[in-house]
């Protein structure tokens, strides 16, 4: 049978009754007694030992085990976190007279302060007024990343040069966050659940996470045919989460490195598909606004769509394996968004009374390698 551990209460009532039981004519409810402050003493210290026992016992399994132990736990299967890495750029542009110099490590920092950047490799301005030179941030993590023609101010004045210089137009990508806790239990549970076999569909899956680029991958073996076994994944953390070319080869290269020498893979963007949802005469329960009703909906919606795999997918985030015969759910099938999730993922809103889903109304499906855009939604 599984363990409980003792209440306080419980220990406190075990530690008086064993001193009624062993002391001739001890009296545990006489008031100011000495023995309850004993007991209540004795109870609190075997209750935080208890309760130490259980976290110590939650230590050992993945599933329930806290950092920096679950970094220990997975290393002993060689499955390290992963790191953040820090966001770099080709090309930021400097404006000013001819022949001005912009010295290797010029300091640059965004507008608001927040993140901070070093030019890694000397230039001078040339005839048409400009010098584009690289950069790379000092900080590691996805908020060195930017679009192209972002700003980024001069921490130190160079004579003659405008203050503001601006990113090119391949922006300064490539930073990504430290592995989260959950993010990193995931993948130990399914390393742990699948371990590696020298090439197969989960293999691949678990290469393309080990670089450190996608929040979410898609395995599609047999892609281009026989002997080919391709990726593809999305960066939720950015406002377009469809990775870039240097995203695409740093996952590439990744995999590259680990794959079996015969293998043929590639890492490849998928398509995001428009998806209009249309809710007309929409109406709610308690008191609540249409606006922030309108809000939880639109909540909602938008994360049962992160959740949709793109078509062709064997396996990856959010595919699920067949369900049993009898089973009373459908299954997520990749590429394919369900009407009845919409219509839950509207209600589960709460305080939601009547409304008219007018668009789409039927499963909406994907082609191998497209997903859905984040909804355009119309009430």
């Amino acid at each position: 049978m599984p363990w409980s551990t003792p209440s306080l209460a419980d220990l406190r009532a075990q530690t008086l009754a064993n001193f009624q039981a062993r002391i001739q004519g001890a009296d545990t409810f006489l008031p100011r007694a000495v023995l309850p402050i004993v007991a209540n003493a004795v109870a609190a210290v075997a209750f935080a030992g208890y309760r130490a026992l259980g976290w110590v016992a939650r230590q050992f399994f993945v599933a329930s085990a806290e950092a920096p132990y679950l970094d220990r736990r997975l290393a002993e299967v060689n499955l390290p976190r992963i790191q953040a890495t820090v966001a770099a750029g080709p090309g930021v542009t400097f404006s000013g007279p001819q022949n001005t110099p912009i010295d290797l490590g010029t300091p640059l920092q965004t507008s608001n302060g927040g993140m901070s950047y070093t030019v890694t490799a000397a230039g001078t301005i040339g005839s048409g007024g400009t010098v584009s030179l690289p950069v790379v941030a000092t900080t590691a993590g996805s908020l060195g990343n930017l679009a192209p023609g972002a700003p980024l101010t001069l921490v130190t004045a160079i004579a003659g040069v405008a203050p503001t210089a601006i990113v090119g137009s391949a922006g300064i990508t490539g930073g990504t966050d430290a592995e989260t806790d959950a993010a990193y239990r995931v993948r130990g549970l399914a390393r742990l659940g699948q371990p590696p076999q020298g090439g197969a569909a989960t293999d691949f899956l678990a290469w393309a996470k080990a670089s450190g680029v996608p929040t979410r991958a898609w395995v599609f073996p047999l892609n281009r045919g026989i002997g080919t076994c391709d990726v593809a994944f999305t960066i939720d953390t950015r406002a377009n989460n469809i990775p870039l070319t240097a995203d695409l080869d740093a996952v590439q290269t990744y995999i590259a490195g680990v794959k079996p020498v015969i293998g043929d893979s590639q890492a490849f963007a998928p398509v995001a598909d428009a998806l209009a949802i249309t809710i007309l005469n929409l109406v709610g329960t308690g008191g609540i606004t249409t606006a922030a009703l309108q809000a939880a909906i639109t909540a909602q919606l938008n994360d049962l769509i992160a959740t949709v795999p793109p078509g062709g997918a064997a396996v990856g985030d959010a595919v699920t394996v067949p369900l049993p015969p009898g089973a009373l759910f459908p299954l997520q099938t990749p590429g394919k968004l369900y009407l009845s999730q919409i219509e839950a993922a509207i209600e589960a809103a709460g305080s939601v009374l009547s409304y008219d889903l007018t668009a789409p109304t039927a499963d909406v499906v994907f082609a191998t390698g497209h997903l859905p855009a984040p909804p355009t939604i119309t009430f």
